[in-house]
């Protein structure tokens, strides 16, 4: 039913031109797993690909992460546009809305600081710091399989 929604709301976005009706929409596309890529949108290799998409997938939330099954995050939806984080660490993290801009971009704030997380397609996202750091460029990230268990 996930997959389906995500399509849903990716025709939405991306089919018809419209903007996305609310934050939790938003939040909702961006639910899921999601590897790193290098700025080409190609998968890490070496001793980076830990950090890239599993090619069997990744099962749940908190088996993403170097010491798991790979991936770089799992984004799970909340109430008023937040989103949580799975990124491997032993608590997840909240990030708060600060602001929708546009349709396919919204800004987060969280203990580390702002972050803009932008939709670029339907399996893709760039995550920058808000505002801009010069010697910290953004980063990408593709949707990754979610394994049968």
């Amino acid at each position: 039913m996930g997959r389906i929604a995500f399509l849903i709301a990716s025709l939405v976005l991306f089919g018809s031109g419209r903007a996305i009706a609310a934050p939790d929409d938003f939040a909702r596309v961006l639910a899921g797993p999601w590897g790193r890529v290098d700025t080409n949108w190609q998968p890490y290799i070496g001793v980076l690909a830990k950090n890239s998409c599993p090619t069997v997938g990744i099962t749940r939330p908190q088996s993403v992460g170097l010491f798991g099954e790979g991936g770089s995050m799992w984004i799970e939806a909340g109430i008023g546009g937040a989103i949580t984080l799975h990124d491997g660490a032993s608590l997840p993290r909240t990030l708060s809305l600060v602001r929708m801009e546009g349709a396919s971009s919204a800004t987060y704030s969280g203990a580390r600081g702002d972050r803009r997380l932008t939709l670029v397609a339907a399996d893709r996202i760039t995550e920058e710091l808000v505002p801009p750091t010069p010697d910290v460029p953004a980063a990408h990230f593709v949707r990754c399989k979610i394994k049968k268990k």
